[in-house]
């Protein structure tokens, strides 16, 4: 597997879990929120043939470093990611930025002064509200991922349900 975090990287924002593969061109990948860069294990193989492919975990994602009162802030997701292109000396690579990591990478451009040879932004949210209407009723105590049994299939089903809509 070519996927792996086996670098670690002291930023402003404490360690992060990195890692690089292949060879060629820079390609950096930013993964969305919650996720981790795990979330591109499958499509580094395929990448690392024509790129040298350089990914990470967002302080307080993944195997970065996490602690309760850890600010992991757009803000401080667009200074972490100007400071791993300067760790990795990389000064114009092709980015592709999924769901937060496109306003994470956005920020660093137009806030830190990093350029990119090309830019990818999939599925980005990049102004308020953050997030779907889904995704934010799951945070209340009654929403949808209440308990583990929520988004299993019952009775030949499938779907998330909240507590009480089955009988």
């Amino acid at each position: 597997m070519s996927w792996k975090l086996d670098e670690t990287v002291e930023t402003s924002a404490g360690a992060v879990a990195a890692g690089r593969f292949g060879r060629g061109p820079a390609l950096v990948l930013a993964h969305g929120w919650p996720w981790s860069s795990f979330s591109w294990h499958r499509i580094i193989p395929d990448l690392a043939r024509r790129y040298r492919v350089h990914w990470y975990d967002m302080p307080g994602y993944g195997r970065s470093a996490k602690a309760a009162e850890q600010r992991t802030s757009l803000d401080v997701q667009g200074e972490v990611f100007a400071e791993m292109l300067a760790h990795w000396d990389l000064e114009q690579p092709m980015v592709v930025a999924h769901d937060f990591g496109g306003a994470t990478t956005l920020r660093a451009h137009l806030l830190h002064g990093c350029d990119f040879e090309r830019y990818v932004l999939m599925n980005v949210v990049a102004m308020r509200p953050w997030g779907s209407e889904f995704l934010r009723s799951c945070r209340s105590p009654c929403g949808c991922l209440s308990g583990p049994a929520a988004a299993y299939p019952q009775s030949g089903r499938g779907g998330i349900y909240q507590r009480g809509d089955r009988k």
